[in-house]
């Protein structure tokens, strides 16, 4: 489960840093809340095959609903409280840690290759948080 843990926190992180707030709503409101793929992408304005793919991904990565729905409870007030590391301005995309301008699909790519670095920092400190506040 230790590995489903990183592998789901990693890519929340991404998709925290590159501002894509939806899939993460999303994956929690199916998950944790229960909605079904058509409530929310109809609340997102998305399609509910989107909110379906999102959620596949993060069941694949821990091989499980339960285990999925609890890695997401866990982690997800931290990954929300992340900032995000790309500011929309217009049609323009704009990195806040390297100053890059970037256009829409380049966005979660640019995080995933040039700061990989800060993507894994936070893992590590939201996966210790979630140690250090675990029963015993």
């Amino acid at each position: 489960m230790e590995d489903a843990i990183v592998a789901i926190t990693k890519y929340l992180v991404t998709k925290r840093l590159a501002g894509d707030t939806i899939t993460i709503l999303s994956i929690k409101e199916y998950l944790i809340d229960g909605l079904s793929p058509s409530t929310i992408g109809h609340k997102y304005k998305i399609s509910k095959f989107r909110v379906r793919g999102y959620v596949q991904r993060i069941i694949d990565k821990a091989r499980s609903h339960y285990i999925a729905a609890s890695i997401v409870r866990m982690v997800f007030p931290y990954i929300i409280s992340v900032d995000p590391a790309v500011l929309k301005i217009g049609n323009k995309y704009v990195c806040l840690l390297c100053d890059t301008p970037l256009r829409a699909e380049q966005v979660e790519q640019h995080i995933r290759r040039k700061h990989r670095d800060v993507i894994n920092e936070l893992t590590n400190y939201i996966i210790s948080r979630i140690r250090r506040e675990r029963p015993k």
